[in-house]
């Protein structure tokens, strides 16, 4: 049976590798994600394991561990002697001060020196210190301290580090002066060293101390005894293996304190990933792999579609079989063992194209943010890909089987064209037909419940969350439902579609009349490779829309948030960067508005803490969007936000505030003097977004007047016509540096999520695009396999007249009339569906901005109208190769 399957497999060679070439594809995306997840894997094992170098084995605190041990506990000297152990170092949290040149650096993470494997930074210049008067410093520090090697630096722990560093009273900082003074040394930098991957760029790198010196300075402080550092972990450099190995881990296990435990590198890392991660599960190659999994989805439906039109041509062989003998098992046995074959070698070339691609990045040396590209090979990452890809072949041709074996000999020995049955079974549409039906139940119903919820919050906020997330679970499971029965009802109305969709068309011409009739003839195929098109168009439909509906409910709520366009602060704010801001495109308006703290003395909460804006009244109108209300009438206006007095008890609206007024920078020497005292009435106005304090009010300038400040904001408004991210970065050019500058209000949160939707949806667009390319090859396969079938009718269309360039033109039209149907319908069910998502995931916000992304559709529709162009290329230049008289003497 295998020589004859052989034989009908080389004479349909041409029409399986479009089959093929999907189960590549999709190989190779499932192999790539899989071999991308190995990266990302060992990337987050190295970062998570920094500390410990290239240490083997480690001394680590369990997570029960109620007291860590002290440094003076630990016996690492009778440790660090035992045969086996080559290498140690303990991981204290030592923090230390630095000077040099008139320079300083404060703050600084010190580690203990030891051999090259168990050191968490790189030597970039000079030596580790062998001796207690050495020192290695950060690149970054030295550079500021302006000093290199051989050069002296002063150095003391910082005294954030000494004990009764949280009391601020004259005599314990006296106390901490002294210590400061009596700890300080001078020591030589026997080297530089350059970070390791980023570890401890927070801290501005890390200091190379001796374990000895560590301990001096410890001791030089008092911090000894019960004072002493806690230790983290302990690292080891263990040398030896088999026997030898374990009698050593053996005379390490004395040495491990209570609430500690010995672990090798790979159950440390195992550990801690799982600690991070959830149980070891890589988000990203979950996610991913979804994809990979629709990838593969879509390629089952170009196999499926490639088999059942090669059984049909296959019938008058098969029915041949049955007459000699062959039963019906071994009929599917034939069609399955073609599957087989396809499968296997499509998935092993997928999976080695997928293995030459990464090795190739690996070589050139790409990254992916913080991860270096590289192949690293594990069993999942190759079977995985390779099972998925040769089931789907087979799952995908099991169904044509069932037609192979319908097949009667005396019926199929007839030189008839495959036709399909008249009298088709009506159970698949009645059961997409329920399949929608319940799904938009599920979605109509769980709409109302989330509307209904949201408008009878009672407060619990764990309880509403909970149920907001079923709600959205089952308005999900109503989705796929409604895209199901969808998907399985494809064969009765995409036809239908595609003959609406025909009818102007084919009073184009000749060739437009021909090729919307050649789709009529077979709508199975038409809708199987229809379907194929409509998921991927679907899915990045809604996806488009998810995010286009979601930018414009979060910029809604952001302006019900925020009142304020742009908010700067930072100190030496004048009015010279408010002209020059002024200037810019884009804004509206700018005013530099004072700030002061305040405190409440009466009127209100007792003591009670507030943030005062000041700005001449028809200024402030021109900068915050809100409701002011008629409250900036009163001359001793004190606006109070609504937004912010909801969740503060003790205001009330007209009360008279007595408030204590200060410069937020006024020091100590010149506090009282900067302090005043003001009686205003608290009027609440509904603004907000200001301020990330408690409570924050506006007043008239007037009512200030006598405070000195130094403080000043720069408050913006724009006029919304300009792209937020140029607008910004033209702001930070007029305004330039400013010590503790930073900028917020609504316009940067609009532009910090509009970044992260559209970031986003460019990776999962990008991801779905493999799908896409696959039901385009569909597409072009089933326009082949039209070809190939009416072989005798293209040349007799030819021989009566009809050109080469007609023909080809016929071909495009049907290439393109099942692209724009696919693509109509996927683009009215995925903005539905993004609708729905949208509605329920925002809806608590107040109200969600249903919006259709017009622009992605714009892209969409002409991208698949000319991807069916191209497809239909090569079945064209098929169709037209052969000469009429030579196709018409065909049998």
């Amino acid at each position: 049976m295998w020589r004859i399957t052989r034989t009908m497999m080389k004479r349909d060679a041409r029409m399986m590798m479009p089959a093929g070439l999907a189960i590549v594809i999709g190989t190779i995306f499932m192999c790539l994600t899989l071999l991308f997840g190995n990266v990302a894997n060992a990337s987050m094992r190295r970062e998570i394991s920094m500390d410990a170098g290239q240490a083997n084995y480690a001394v680590t605190s369990r997570r029960d561990l109620d007291k860590p041990i002290l440094l003076d506990e630990f016996d690492g000297k009778g440790l660090s002697k035992l045969r086996g152990v080559s290498g140690l170092r303990p991981d204290v949290d030592l923090m230390v001060d630095t000077e040099a040149n008139g320079q300083s650096s404060k703050g600084i993470l010190a580690i203990v020196s030891a051999r090259q494997e168990l050191m968490p930074v790189d030597l970039a210049r000079g030596q580790w210190p062998d001796s207690d008067d050495q020192v290695v410093l950060p690149h970054s520090v030295a550079n500021r301290l302006q000093a290199g090697l051989g050069d002296k630096v002063r150095l003391h722990l910082s005294p954030l580090m000494l004990p009764g560093s949280d009391s601020d009273s004259a005599q314990d900082s006296s106390s901490k002066e002294r210590l400061v003074d009596r700890g300080t040394v001078d020591l030589t930098i026997s080297g530089i060293s350059k970070s390791h991957g980023g570890k401890y760029d927070d801290f501005g790198g890390a200091v190379v101390l001796t374990g000895s010196r560590i301990e001096r300075l410890l001791s030089m402080a008092g911090m000894v005894g019960p004072e002493s550092l806690p230790v983290g972990n302990i690292y080891l450099q263990v040398d030896g293996q088999g026997k030898e190995l374990q009698n050593t881990l053996q005379n390490i296990s004395p040495y491990v304190p209570d609430g500690y435990q010995l672990e090798d590198r790979r159950a440390m890392e195992d550990r801690l990933l799982s600690e991070q991660t959830g149980n070891g599960v890589n988000i990203m190659t979950v996610f991913l792999m979804t994809f990979g999994v629709l990838a593969m989805v879509v390629a089952a439906l170009v196999i499926a579609n490639t088999f059942q039109i090669m059984v049909a041509r296959q019938r008058r062989y098969l029915a041949l079989l049955r007459v000699i003998g062959a039963d019906r098992w071994q009929i599917r046995a034939g069609v399955l063992q073609q599957a087989l074959f396809i499968g296997v070698i499509s998935s092993l070339v997928g999976i080695l194209l997928a293995m030459g691609l990464m090795g190739l990045a690996g070589c050139l040396g790409l990254h992916s943010g913080t991860m270096k590209l590289e192949l690293l090979l594990t069993p999942t990452a190759l079977l995985v890909p390779f099972v998925l890809g040769v089931l789907a072949t087979l799952v995908a041709a099991f169904g044509s089987t069932r037609t192979a074996i319908r097949v009667r000999p005396l019926e199929a020995l007839q030189p008839l064209d495959h036709q399909e049955q008249g009298s088709r079974k009506r159970t698949g549409l009645w059961i997409s037909i329920l399949l929608a039906v319940s799904g938009l139940v599920f979605v109509i119903w769980s709409s109302w419940r989330v509307t209904e919820l949201v408008r009878t919050n009672s407060g619990d906020t764990v309880q509403t969350s909970n149920q907001q997330e079923l709600l959205l679970g089952l308005a999900v499971l109503g989705v796929l439902l409604i895209f199901l029965g969808a998907l399985m009802g494809a064969r009765r109305w995409i036809p239908a579609l595609l003959r609406c969709l025909g009818g102007p068309v084919s009073r184009i011409g000749p060739s437009c009349r021909v090729g919307v009739a050649n789709i009529a003839r077979n709508p199975s195929r038409v809708a199987a490779t229809g379907v194929a098109l409509l998921i991927g168009v679907t899915l990045v439909s809604t996806l488009a829309t998810g995010a286009v509906t979601t930018k414009r409910t979060l910029a809604k709520d952001i302006d019900q948030r925020y009142s304020l366009d742009i908010e700067i602060s930072g100190q030496g704010l004048n009015k010279n960067n408010v002209r020059a801001i002024q200037r810019i495109q884009g804004v509206a308006d700018a005013e530099l508005v004072q700030r002061f703290n305040a405190e409440v003395e009466s009127g209100g909460p007792s003591q009670d803490s507030m943030t005062v804006y000041a700005l001449d009244t028809p200024r402030i109108r021109r900068v915050l969007h809100g409701d002011l209300g008629p409250g900036m009438q009163r001359s001793d206006a004190l606006l109070v936000s609504t937004r912010t007095i909801s969740k503060h008890s003790g205001y009330r609206d007209g009360s008279q505030l007595k408030l204590l007024i200060a410069d937020p920078q006024a020091d100590d020497e010149r506090g009282k003097e900067a302090d005043a005292r003001r009686t205003l009435t608290g009027v609440f106005a509904g603004f907000g977004g200001l301020d990330t304090s408690g409570v924050y009010a506006i007043t008239d300038s007037q009512n200030v007047a006598g405070i000195d400040t130094k403080t000043h904001e720069i408050w913006i408004r724009t006029q919304g016509d300009r792209d937020a991210a140029l607008l910004l970065d033209d702001i930070r050019q007029a305004v330039g540096e400013h010590d503790d500058m930073a900028m917020s209000g609504g316009l940067t949160q609009k532009r910090i999520w509009g970044e992260r939707i559209d970031s986003l949806l460019a990776i999962m667009v990008a991801l779905l695009g493999v799908a896409v390319i696959i039901a385009l090859i569909g597409v072009s396969n089933t326009l082949m396999m039209s070809v190939l079938e009416r072989r005798r009718e293209t040349a007799t269309l030819r021989a009566i007249g009809m050109s080469s360039v007609q023909v080809r033109r016929s071909l495009g039209v049907e290439a393109c009339m099942i692209a724009l149907g696919a693509s109509l319908a996927g683009m009215v069910l995925g903005t539905l569906f993004g609708w729905i998502g949208a509605y329920q995931v925002f809806v608590s916000l107040g109200s969600v901005t249903c919006t259709v992304p017009w622009s992605a559709f714009a892209l969409i529709l002409p991208v698949a109208l000319l991807a069916a162009v191209v497809a239909s290329v090569l079945p064209a230049r098929e169709a037209v190769k052969v000469s009429p008289i030579e196709a018409l003497s065909d049998d």
